[in-house]
């Protein structure tokens, strides 16, 4: 009975085994996908960002994380900003929930700072976004990356 409950266990093991890359994998694959829709992202945010500005209102709504030093910020009259940081913001791809400091109601490039619990990471740049043309990008992106080419008729009359 020793060889055959060896056996099992072997069994056992290299299922367990089998499950465990399985699952690993599919991480791997989902933090894959996740880093190509960050990179998708910012890029359209950065293609649809206006000048740099001062200021903007300190009426935070929503927030995205783009990457380590760039979020975008929605303000309560619905208008997105991208917000860049002066160097790299630990925990900010991560982080569950940011504050913005603020003077008089509004944000200031240079003296206010993206708050991460006890990290602050101080305002580099602001820029207004046409989020128009981040939805026209996105919607223009989804139909080449789902558009098949029509076969071409190759019977001869």
């Amino acid at each position: 009975m020793t060889g055959a409950s060896g056996r099992w266990k072997t069994a056992m093991k290299s299922i367990v085994a089998t499950v465990f890359s399985t699952l690993l994998g599919s991480v791997a694959l989902t933090a894959s996908a996740a880093s190509v829709e960050g990179a998708r992202d910012i890029h359209s945010y950065q293609q649809a960002a206006g000048d740099s500005v001062s200021r903007m209102p300190a009426t935070l709504v929503d927030w995205q994380a783009l990457d380590g030093q760039s979020l975008t910020v929605w303000t309560a009259n619905d208008k997105p900003w991208l917000v860049k940081v002066d160097s790299s913001c630990a925990g900010l791809t991560s982080a569950d929930s940011v504050a913005l400091t603020s003077r008089d109601g509004e944000v200031a490039v240079g003296t206010d700072y993206v708050e991460l619990g006890s990290t602050h990471c101080k305002i580099a740049s602001i820029q207004p976004i046409d989020y128009s043309k981040v939805v026209a990008r996105h919607a223009m992106m989804a139909r080449h990356m789902y558009h098949k080419p029509a076969m071409a008729d190759r019977t001869t009359s």
